[in-house]
């Protein structure tokens, strides 16, 4: 399908492409390209409630699939993947900007995911629940929640798209699978090579939505009565506005929202690797990475000699390009805001390089009153804070909203054990990078980071429920 020259990303519903009536389309804008890339299709609320049905009338068979087999798919899966890297890679560098090493990485740990999974199928087990009663006998088995909706982002597409749908349809799930309307065709890319590696077509169903629509279009899929849970990757704010939907519907969710990623230095720390850690884990990628360190927080023992090395490595890192301008003004506005209120730039500023880069910046005598206190940066920036010991750190690095990731910098394992018990963050990774992610890891957030886990048998247990049966006997009489 072509539109004006340019490729057009279909929807994808009951296996076959397919558009609104009538036809709605938008531009992918490629910001390392400076043009339109492609033409997508988006859905309305006809669309998505019918990619719900689909989702309905796969599930009916999907889920008498053995666990063995799809176990076999996630692996058949996997390889895909891996044989097909470049053209994915190639893919998102195109749609998001992202630079090779993150899509790289994207690949490397989706297909790890996969492959745990893939490990942990035939984990889902149940248990017999002793009775009060010799007559009667009681099974708990694990069955798939139903038909459900998954969003993804664009920010890190391949490896959460990948898991998310290949979590669903691991433990049986069939799915809506709303793509971003940033990477369309890549997330298209990840279904197609899912239906390469044997999954039925049907089981996941594509739609995604222009900005204006997607309100309409979410809220229509959320409101199916097939729709049975609901997985969101994405903004705080966006967050809010599902979870409540889902209030409204009586539909669970599980979410996986922003960070505000803090990095405490002691002065017992490797003070050269501590900076290197921090700079890399606060501009990776723009900075636009959920798990991003976007709050430094150094002893005042150490706080002159690690600011020297910090601002050392921020002046030397090669920040990448930003998704769109879109996003990188807005990352500004953050940055002018603390300017204006009092906020000093130890390294950068709030001027941009280019119309989709921002200046790698560290920031201090950041301020409650400052957007950039507690909303997520999401550029190229880290705010730097003095505590006057370990437990003022603590404090600081907990008065946010959020709680997903954060990092500690000690040689002394028995305190950083402490400080993890006081940390309200899903994850504290010691001497390492806020954003740190592994197949066997059980992620998610606490507080505004959202709730669940993902990865391996926690996340394939977000997609399951228990039932329970009991057999009440009598010698050879039912009761």
């Amino acid at each position: 399908m072509t539109n004006n020259s340019l490729p057009v990303i279909p929807l994808l519903i009951g296996g076959k492409e397919t558009t609104s009536v009538p036809s709605i389309q938008f531009p992918v804008y490629s910001n390392l390209q400076q043009k339109n890339i492609y033409i997508s299709e988006s859905a309305n609320m006809e669309t998505a409630r019918l990619a719900a049905d689909a989702a309905l009338a796969s599930f009916k068979t999907w889920k008498k699939v053995p666990a063995v087999e799809r176990r076999e798919l996630l692996q058949n899966y996997s390889r895909i993947l891996r044989a097909n890297a470049e053209e994915l890679i190639a893919v998102q560098k195109e749609e998001t900007s992202a630079p090779e090493l993150l899509c790289r990485k994207n690949i490397e740990l989706a297909t790890g995911l996969i492959e745990e999974t893939a490990a942990c199928v035939t984990s889902l087990k149940g248990a017999i629940p002793p009775t009060t009663s010799s007559s009667v006998l009681s099974l708990a088995f694990t069955v798939p929640i139903g038909p459900v909706l998954v969003i993804a982002p664009w920010n890190s597409p391949i490896v959460l798209g990948a898991r998310n749908i290949a979590t669903a349809v691991a433990a049986g799930c069939t799915v809506v699978f709303k793509a971003s309307e940033n990477c369309p065709k890549l997330h298209h890319l990840l279904v197609r090579f899912f239906e390469e590696a044997g999954l039925p077509r049907g089981v996941i169903n594509v739609i995604q939505a222009t900005r204006e629509m997607a309100s309409e279009v979410t809220e229509a899929v959320i409101a199916h009565p097939a729709i049975r849970k609901v997985e969101f990757v994405g903004s705080a704010a966006v967050g809010r506005i599902i979870g409540q939907l889902c209030s409204k519907y009586l539909k669970p969710v599980f979410m996986e929202l922003g960070g505000k990623g803090p990095a405490i230095i002691l002065e017992d720390a490797d003070l050269p690797a501590a900076a290197k850690r921090c700079v890399f884990g606060a501009f990776l990628h723009h900075g636009q990475i959920c798990f991003s360190t976007e709050r430094i927080v150094v002893v005042e023992k150490v706080a002159m000699e690690f600011q020297k090395l910090l601002i050392a490595e921020a002046e030397s890192f090669p920040v990448t390009d930003g998704v769109s301008p879109r996003i990188v003004n807005a990352s500004q506005e953050k940055l002018l805001d603390a300017q204006k209120k009092g906020a000093i730039f130890l390294c950068g500023g709030p001027e941009k390089i280019s119309p989709s880069k921002l200046r790698p910046t560290i920031i201090q005598g950041v301020t409650k009153e400052m957007h950039i206190y507690n909303e997520e940066a999401f550029g190229p920036s880290a705010a730097l804070f003095i505590a006057r010991d370990p437990e003022h750190a603590i404090e600081i690095a907990n008065d946010s909203p959020y709680g997903l990731s954060a990092a500690i910098h000690t040689s002394d394992f028995h305190k950083a054990w402490l400080m993890t018990q006081e940390l309200d963050f899903g994850q504290v990774h010691i001497n390492g990078m806020t954003v740190h992610d592994e197949p066997t890891f059980p992620v998610g957030g606490v507080k505004g980071s959202g709730w669940g886990r993902n990865n391996a048998l926690w996340g394939l247990q977000e997609f399951c429920e228990t039932k329970l049966m009991t057999w009440s006997v009598e010698g050879n009489k039912f009761i």
